[in-house]
C-alpha cells in the first residue's frame, strides 16, 4: 500500500483585524492600554489650561508667552529625561519628576492666583514643563519591550490613535472645567491625573544596560536617526501650519463657526488613518515607506489648498481625507524610531522625537501665522505641501535594519 499524502491544514485567513487580536495576547494589554490612555491625557490638557489659567489675570499676550515658555521646557529637557530613564531606574526618575512637577503646579498657581509679576508666572510654566513625568513617551518604550517586533507597528499605530483621541477630548475637559469651575481646576486634575499614571508606572521594565561607554550624544549618533528626526521635525511643522492657517482662513472668509470643526475633523481622520495602519501592519511600516505616506499627507494637503481657493464648506469636507495619514505618519515615525534605537537607549530616542515635535510646532506656528498675515492664508495653505515633501526627502534614507529586509 502506498502510503497517502500528508495533509497540511491550511492556515486560518487574516481578517482585517488580525494585528489587533494578535497584540490583544500581549500580557497586561488592557492595562497598558488604559494606562496609555490616561497618560495621553494631560499632555492634550495643560497647554489650554494653562492659557485660560494665565489669561484671566494677565493679558493673551502674557498667556501666550506661557505656553510657550511650558513647551520650550519641555522640549529642551526631554532627551535628558529619556537618557536618566535609560541610564538609571525609572522608578527614581518618575518620582523625582513627579515631585518637582507637583511643586511646580502650586507655584504656578499661587504666582497667577495672586497676580503676581509676569517673569515668576513665565518661570513656573518653564518650570512646569521641564519637570513633567515622560509617562506619554514611556508608554512607547513600554509597547516596545511588551510588543513581538511584528506587532510593533499596530501598537505604535494605536498609541497614535490613543494620542488623537486625547488631542480631541482633552481640550474640551479642560475648557469645561475652567469655565464651569475655575482657571485652577484643570491643573490640579492634571497633577492628580499625572500622579496616578507615575504610580502605574513604577514597575515599568526598565531599558537594557549594556556594559559599554556611550558616546555623549547618546542616538545622536545614528544617522539615519538624525535624518529621522529631520523629518520628524518638518513633519510636525506641515501639522501644525495646518492647524495654524484653517483657524485664520475660516477668520478671514466668514467662517468662523467651521474653526473647532475643521480641527476635528483633521483629528478625526487622522485617528480613523491610525487605526487602519495598525490592521494592516506590512502594507506601511518602515524605511522609505514612510516618505510614501508623507507624499500621501502633501497630496491631502495640496488638495485641501485647492479646495480653499473655492469655498470654506469645501476645505471642512475635504479636512478628514487631508487628515488621514497624519496619525499613520506619527506611528510609522515612532516605528522606525524603535528600529533605530539601540539598546539601552529607547527612552532617549522616543524623547528626541517628541523634542523635534515640539521644536517643529513652535516654528511652524510662528512661520505660518506670519506667512498668513503677510500672503495670506490660501497663499500660505499652499506652501504647506512643499515642508512635507521636503520631510519625506528626508525620512527616505531614515531606515532600519529591518526595513532593508522588509
Amino acid at each position: 500500500m502506498t502510503a497517502e499524502p500528508e495533509v497540511v491544514p491550511e492556515a486560518a485567513p487574516r481578517g482585517p483585524l488580525h494585528s489587533y487580536r494578535e497584540l490583544k495576547k500581549v500580557p497586561g494589554f488592557w492595562r497598558i492600554v488604559a494606562v496609555g490612555m490616561a497618560s495621553k491625557l494631560p499632555t492634550s490638557m495643560v497647554e489650554l489650561s494653562l492659557l485660560l489659567l494665565v489669561g484671566r489675570t494677565y493679558s493673551y499676550g502674557t498667556a501666550g508667552l506661557a505656553v510657550a515658555c511650558l513647551a520650550i521646557g519641555q522640549g529642551v529637557t526631554a532627551p535628558l529625561r529619556g537618557r536618566l530613564i535609560d541610564r538609571h531606574s525609572p522608578r527614581v526618575v518618575l518620582l523625582g519628576c513627579l515631585a518637582a512637577y507637583t511643586a511646580a503646579t502650586v507655584l504656578l498657581i499661587l504666582a497667577a492666583s495672586d497676580h503676581g509679576p509676569a517673569p515668576a508666572v513665565l518661570v513656573t510654566s518653564a518650570a512646569l514643563g521641564a519637570a513633567s513625568p515622560p509617562t506619554a513617551v514611556l508608554m512607547r518604550t513600554v509597547w516596545h519591550h511588551a510588543a513581538e517586533h511584528d506587532m510593533l507597528t499596530t501598537a505604535m499605530a494605536l498609541d497614535s490613535a490613543m494620542m488623537g483621541t486625547a488631542l480631541i477630548t482633552g481640550p474640551v475637559l479642560a475648557s469645561w472645567l475652567s469655565l464651569s469651575f475655575s482657571g485652577v481646576v484643570p491643573l490640579i486634575v492634571i497633577a492628580v491625573l499625572t500622579a496616578v499614571v507615575v504610580f502605574l508606572l513604577l514597575d515599568t521594565p526598565a531599558s537594557p544596560r549594556p556594559a559599554v561607554r556611550r558616546h555623549w550624544l547618546g542616538p545622536l549618533t545614528s544617522a539615519p536617526l538624525r535624518r529621522l528626526l529631520i523629518a520628524d521635525g518638518l513633519f510636525v511643522l506641515a501639522v501644525t501650519a495646518t492647524d495654524v492657517l484653517l483657524p485664520i482662513y475660516a477668520k478671514e472668509y466668514d467662517a468662523a463657526v467651521y474653526t473647532g470643526a475643521y480641527l476635528a475633523a483633521l483629528s478625526i481622520g487622522s485617528v480613523l488613518g491610525s487605526l487602519v495602519l495598525g490592521a494592516a501592519p506590512r502594507l506601511l511600516a518602515h524605511g522609505p515607506k514612510l516618505s510614501v505616506l508623507l507624499c500621501v499627507f502633501a497630496a491631502g494637503g495640496g488638495t485641501l489648498a485647492l479646495a480653499a481657493q473655492f469655498s470654506p464648506l469645501a476645505v471642512l469636507v475635504l479636512c478628514p481625507v487631508a487628515g488621514l495619514v497624519l496619525g499613520s505618519v506619527f506611528g510609522t515615525l515612532r516605528t522606525v524610531g524603535s528600529d533605530l534605537a539601540k539598546e539601552g537607549e529607547v527612552t532617549e530616542t522616543m524623547s528626541w522625537l517628541t523634542s523635534l515635535d515640539m521644536a517643529g510646532g513652535a516654528v511652524g506656528a510662528a512661520v505660518f501665522a506670519h506667512l498668513a498675515v503677510t500672503e495670506g492664508s490660501r497663499t500660505a495653505l499652499m506652501l504647506v505641501p512643499v515642508v512635507v515633501l521636503l520631510s519625506a526627502v528626508a525620512g527616505w534614507s531614515a531606515r532600519s535594519p529591518s526595513a532593508e529586509q522588509g
